[in-house]
């Protein structure tokens, strides 16, 4: 895809690595996407929990799409003032001396480190499935504790040096997937405190700390040599790699900015430069978050404020585990799975489908809920067994009552998540800017609104949010532009107000979904324990 009318300024190449596709951008500094083009990403669902994706084939990838824009773009070489990874994170790649991986990367939907994570954290006295003293440790030092899901890297790791000794034992470092793709882009292996927080091993009392935590890692039980050379949250990676440059048309001098997490460039991405200014995005993932002018951490909703690549600023992460990916599992695998059935291959236009028949269902679907809790739950609790699934169906439920659902049942954890997220900072949030590729409905934005009973601001051009936000961070880690005109830069498409004829019925459809959750939270850890594990 190009755009003829944003040639002639600075730009940036940025990556967006995500959960379910890589794209790769041209952005100017006005946030405009000149050109992109898409890969895909497999992930490979194994027993026992097991989530696995191919590094090889994300930088695959990551250079064919690369090559593509810079060609299609029609931009001068010199005019690429930097290249900028963003990247799904949670996810562990153990790599070699050369930064080649050693085996598949352990993804974040991945529980089969909840054993080990568990067995590090436990102790006595006891509290939530924690050793109190632990406890207080990790949350005081990082502002979060090693998940009991084991979903997070350090679980990943715990996972890899346990069932797969010899890997940990050739691992030269671990890292997430920007720092993967920085490090094949430049040829230089390292991380920032910012990417490498989901392996809790350092400390965030202090913004942009450049060493690990001997503390952390003994509680952990790892070795501080297995893991990278820490750089500044906002700095420089280095300058492309030879080999790099070539294969990609660019000066060997162009710069490769440090990587971001896909939630902090969605953040910039979506105009939220401010402090407190929230955001809802919906991608294969679901979160809300902002930026916030603190370290905290609130155990009891899972919710914690994590470095951001902006100096001496920290940002609300109200990861909800699966979003995007509820529409995914509707469509492939009820609508239009490869079976017997023979319902046909999914089309390209399947999203858009999906949005007309959830349009021709009613507000509430007619008492159909949606649990969207298919890989367990994180934010706003924490609970790994619990599953996903519809409801209170009749046989007056239709196809059209059920996309309707999925919808809405997205919507209502989002409340659930809302009320946390303005105690924790501290204020009421009076609207929210939605972005990711479940903000091009219309119709999911004024659910949201009703819902959540605020303004939603749909961000113009949504599904480039990430690409746009690593494209800004770049921009002004240079010194190319402000952060307060950021903002400026960000155009909504439309302000979705509630509609108060729907407010009473959502309000008591709400209160079910909660009560759902907690009367049947035991009926999933009977049916999900020891012996049926859990899978992703």
């Amino acid at each position: 895809m190009r755009n003829d009318d944003t040639l002639n300024r600075r730009c940036v190449l940025a990556i967006d690595l995500g959960s379910g596709g890589l794209k790769t951008a041209i952005v100017d500094d006005g946030g405009n996407v000149v050109a992109s083009a898409e890969a895909p990403v497999t992930t490979h669902l194994l027993p026992d929990g097991g989530a696995e994706q191919d590094p090889d084939e994300w930088w695959h990838g990551a250079r064919q799409t690369a090559r593509q824009v810079l060609a299609d773009a029609g931009v001068a070489p010199r005019d690429i003032t930097a290249v900028a990874c963003d990247s799904q994170w949670s996810v562990a790649v153990p790599v070699d001396a050369r930064g080649a991986p050693l085996m598949r990367a352990v993804h974040w939907m991945d529980t089969r480190g909840g054993p080990f994570n568990r067995a590090v954290v436990n102790g006595f006295p006891r509290i939530q499935g924690y050793g109190l003293f632990k406890l207080i440790q990790w949350i005081r030092l990082t502002g979060l504790a090693p998940t009991l899901s084991g979903v997070d890297s350090l679980g990943h790791v715990l996972f890899i040096k346990h069932a797969h000794p010899d890997i940990y034992a050739r691992t030269y470092k671990f890292l997430e997937p920007m720092d993967f793709l920085t490090s094949r882009l430049t040829g230089r292996i390292t991380a920032t405190q910012k990417t490498m927080v989901p392996f809790v091993v350092t400390d965030n009392r202090q913004w942009g700390v450049t060493s690990y935590s001997g503390n952390l890692l003994r509680m952990a039980g790892l070795d501080e040599e297995k893991f990278p050379t820490l750089i500044a949250n906002n700095g420089v990676v280095g300058p492309l790699a030879p080999s790099v440059a070539e294969d990609f048309g660019l000066p060997a001098e162009t710069p490769v900015v440090a990587g971001v997490s896909d939630s902090n460039a969605s953040l910039i991405g979506a105009g939220a430069a401010h402090d407190f200014e929230s955001i809802i995005y919906i991608g294969t993932s679901l979160y809300m978050t902002c930026h916030v002018p603190f370290k905290k951490t609130d155990l009891a909703h899972f919710m914690t404020a994590l470095p951001s690549p902006c100096t001496d600023r920290y940002y609300l992460l109200g990861e909800q585990g699966a979003g995007g990916k509820c529409v995914e599992f509707f469509l492939k695998q009820l609508i239009y799975p490869e079976d017997d059935f023979q319902t046909g291959p999914k089309p390209e236009d399947a999203y858009i489908r999906f949005n007309t028949m959830a349009s021709q269902a009613p507000a509430g679907s007619e008492g159909v809920m949606f649990l969207p809790w298919l890989n367990g739950a994180l934010v706003p609790c924490e609970a790994p067994r619990v599953r996903g699934g519809f409801v209170n169906m009749s046989l007056g439920t239709t196809r059209h009552h059920m996309a309707r659902a999925v919808m809405e049942g997205l919507a209502f954890n989002n409340r659930w998540t809302q009320g946390p997220a303005e105690k924790f900072i501290g204020r009421a949030i009076d609207h929210f800017r939605f972005a990711g590729g479940g903000a091009l409905s219309d119709l999911w934005s004024q659910i949201h609104a009703d819902v959540l009973k605020v303004p939603i601001h749909q961000v113009d051009d949504p599904v480039n949010t990430t690409v746009r936000g690593a494209a800004f961070l770049a921009f002004w880690s240079l010194g190319h532009l402000a952060l307060e005109d950021i903002p400026k830069r960000v155009r909504i498409k439309k302000v979705f107000q509630p509609n108060p004829d729907n407010a009473g019925l959502y309000d008591r459809m709400y209160r079910q979904y909660r009560r759902f959750f907690k009367k049947s939270r035991k009926i999933f850890e009977a049916l999900n324990g020891e012996k049926f594990p859990i899978n992703p």
